[in-house]
């Protein structure tokens, strides 16, 4: 079983380093890892460079198409069984691959897999904490807390799997959400492998990343894959995690505003009794 490493990367010169480090830290070794730079004006390609006695590093470069297409271009040119998927600025644990190498032989049945994820701030250790993270069965379990971050390891020959190309959606969502439509189910192995780095990425604009996984899922909607009543829960949900977010951040005014909208929200459709009472606490 061949595993496939595709690391997409933009402006990542202050991260690819350790996130390389953790690749080539592996028990198991990945049979190839590929770097896609999506036009990077930094020195991301330089200290990717740095690694080719590490580990078996094939570098890609394009203009600045956007992260969906980056993990395409990587998905394109990659020979392994598996692809394994990680963001230039994540760290894998060390038995990462291992995980999914024996999640691939014991589930053969199984296309795609997850693991658990430790949210960290760099330089900051003692905040790691591991996030809830059960197995999704459904649409609806998946959009409840969306659990699946796109450090994924998914069998090639399975089904026709592509991420969202429109830089304007979130594109690990539309990914998903398309292949969740078809019924296929991922797995959940139970052990913690990734350390999801909360400095960079959608924390740095919690709102503007809300709208792109909104985009995504009214797009899911459209072609069928989402019910109704899913997005209109989804939007409830969305809207409390802002309002709980600002509320974190000791922004009132923007606390209000959310937590108001997701009330007229809520106003249309059913909630759950759990969802109400975290809606009016912000807990």
């Amino acid at each position: 079983m061949k595993i496939s490493v595709i690391i997409p990367a933009y402006n990542a010169a202050t991260t690819i380093a350790e996130c390389l480090e953790s690749v080539a830290r592996q028990t198991i070794a990945a049979f190839e890892v590929i770097l896609v730079d999506d036009g990077s004006i930094d020195d991301t390609q330089t200290i990717a460079a740095g690694f080719e006695g590490q580990v078996n590093l094939r570098l890609v470069t394009q203009v600045n198409l956007g992260l969906g297409k980056a993990r395409n271009a990587g998905m394109a040119v990659a020979t392994g069984d598996a692809y394994a998927f990680l963001d230039a600025d994540d760290v894998w644990l060390p038995n990462k691959l291992e995980q999914g190498y024996t999640g691939l032989l014991k589930y053969p049945k199984t296309a795609w897999f997850y693991t658990p994820i430790l949210e960290w701030t760099h330089g900051k250790e003692k905040s790691i904490r591991r996030r809830s993270c059960s197995q999704v069965s459904s649409i609806r379990s998946f959009l409840s807390y969306n659990p699946i971050v796109p450090s994924t390891i998914i069998m090639r020959s399975s089904f026709d799997y592509a991420w969202e190309n429109d830089r304007r959606l979130q594109e690990d969502v539309g990914a998903h959400l398309r292949v969740l439509s078809r019924g296929d189910f991922p797995k959940m192995l139970p052990e913690a492998t990734l350390k999801y780095r909360l400095d960079f990425g959608m924390t740095a604009d919690a709102e503007r990343h809300v709208e792109k996984v909104m985009r995504a899922v009214s797009k899911a909607k459209d072609l069928g894959h989402v019910s109704e009543k899913e997005f209109k829960l989804y939007q409830v949900r969305k809207a409390y995690e802002l309002a709980r977010t600002y509320k974190k951040r000791g922004n009132t005014t923007e606390q209000k505003k959310w937590k108001e909208e997701a009330l007229n929200n809520a106003k249309t459709t059913r909630v759950p009794f759990g969802l109400w009472l975290r809606l009016f606490l912000l807990i």
